[in-house]
């Protein structure tokens, strides 16, 4: 009877142990973009599917372990690090702010997603698809304007601008700044919708021209890479900083609490 106690016991131990063990081993692994990336996939689908809760579960994994990953592989600058974080930041938001309606959580969850494929992608990232399809609508606005159709024109760019916003994370994280610049500065510029009932047909003919130059990679701007690169830094670092930072007080703060129990 002893003999069977002190077998069962030993051999709870070490299932109990290697259990722990296993744990701690797989919460110090190093995490790869590929697998945020399969984290990011699954949370948008959660969402889509209306289930919420399951997707705060998946980002609050990712907020324990997202600091572990290794970025020197990406040849990424801190300002496009920044753009992924605050995407990021608004994922959290749309799986905790129940205020915030249906169609702005799956955006900020859709554009996390295209943020992360950005990164590991650099041919064919997921965002240009969605580009591909927003120049086609620049078509259709077009063709409103040349139908007198102001009314609808103009719903219709204030659409394409909240699609945009949509890939816009993944614009800023998969490219440089300086490569995209012309093409938001102009986006900015076209805040004032009066512009469609002037020089519609014009203004539309150039945007399209700077979002085509953007989905090839072509250059669009002259000046100095170096002095964006100075500028950005003077935000970029300091977001990096305090994000990295927070993540790893959030992080060792978690770490012992667990050794306290």
């Amino acid at each position: 009877m002893g003999k069977k106690v002190f077998f069962l016991s030993f051999l709870l131990f070490t299932l109990f142990f290697g259990n722990v063990g296993q744990t701690i081993a797989e919460e110090n692994k190093e995490v790869s973009m590929q697998i945020v990336e399969e984290k990011a996939k699954l949370m948008h689908e959660m969402a889509l599917n209306n289930q919420y809760e399951e997707a705060k579960q998946i980002h609050s994994w990712l907020v324990v372990q997202f600091p572990s990953v290794s970025f020197d592989e990406y040849n990424m600058d801190t300002y496009q690090l920044s753009e992924l974080f605050r995407s990021f930041d608004r994922a959290g938001e749309a799986v905790t702010r129940a205020g915030l309606d249906e169609r702005t959580r799956l955006q900020y969850i859709i554009a996390f997603r295209l943020a992360v494929d950005a990164t590991i992608s650099e041919d064919h990232p997921l965002w240009k698809k969605s580009g591909e399809r927003l120049i086609l609508l620049l078509d259709d606005i077009n063709k409103q304007i040349e139908n007198g159709k102001t009314d609808e024109a103009i719903q219709a760019f204030r659409e394409w601008r909240h699609q945009f916003e949509t890939i816009r994370p993944a614009m800023y994280t998969g490219m440089k700044e300086e490569e995209i610049l012309p093409l938001t500065s102009y986006i900015q510029h076209l805040d004032n919708e009066e512009w469609i009932e002037t020089d519609g047909q014009d203004n539309l003919k150039k945007l399209k021209e700077l979002f085509q130059k953007v989905l090839s990679n072509e250059e669009t701007s002259n000046v100095d890479p170096s002095l964006w690169a100075v500028i950005l830094s003077i935000g970029g670092v300091l977001f990096v900083s305090l994000t990295y930072a927070g993540w790893k007080k959030y992080k060792g703060e978690k770490e012992r609490h667990q050794m306290r129990d």
